[in-house]
């Protein structure tokens, strides 16, 4: 079958992931006709193919309005999947920037950060407010509140190898990628 042919007929059969990935340059969203006419396929085989690339974790959808959604690969998507990274968990933690006027209190808070990040390994996929429930009354890293807590845990957790954070501010779902970085020490 032709390109042309399989444009006008939409078979998703002989179109490789790479073909459909390779049109995404960064993560920047395209929409599905933007996808289909990069990737010289139907729109039906763009949107079948993005479908089954989002279960495999490659890409993902974000509605925009009632009648578009565009599509965007998580940042964590680029670069091979197969190596690991060569940053190691606890290096990444101990260069981490928290506050504290203390080493003792920024130790604490960089352990509070760890425990989060031990927590989305665990048990993840993780919804936002399961880190503020679950992780928080534990590794309190001295806040009296879980919101000024997980204000300080957000940006920091997301830096981490293995690490990723929703993209969007209508998206609370944290993964991890556990391809991607080896556990080196608890």
């Amino acid at each position: 079958m032709s390109g042309d042919d399989e444009s006008a007929w939409g078979y998703v059969e002989g179109v490789s992931d790479e073909r459909i990935l390779s049109v995404f340059q960064d993560a920047d969203p395209l929409s599905t006709g933007e996808i289909a006419s990069a990737a010289k396929v139907s729109d039906q085989t763009a949107a079948a193919k993005l479908t089954e690339l989002a279960g495999k974790r490659q890409v993902r959808r974000k509605t925009v309005d009632e009648d578009r959604s565009v599509w965007f690969r998580p940042v964590s998507a680029f670069g091979p999947s197969d190596e690991r990274t060569e940053r190691s968990l606890s290096s990444a933690i101990d260069d981490l920037e928290v506050p504290g006027t203390s080493r003792m209190m920024r130790d604490w808070r960089r352990d509070a950060v760890r425990a989060a990040f031990d927590y989305l390994a665990a048990n993840g996929p993780v919804e936002e407010p399961s880190f503020r429930e679950d992780v928080y009354p534990a590794q309190s890293a001295g806040y009296d509140d879980p919101e000024p807590w997980w204000a300080m845990v957000r940006p920091r957790l997301k830096t981490l190898p293995g690490v990723d954070a929703p993209t969007w501010r209508s998206e609370t779902t944290w993964r991890f990628e556990d391809d991607v970085v080896a556990i080196d020490d608890q």
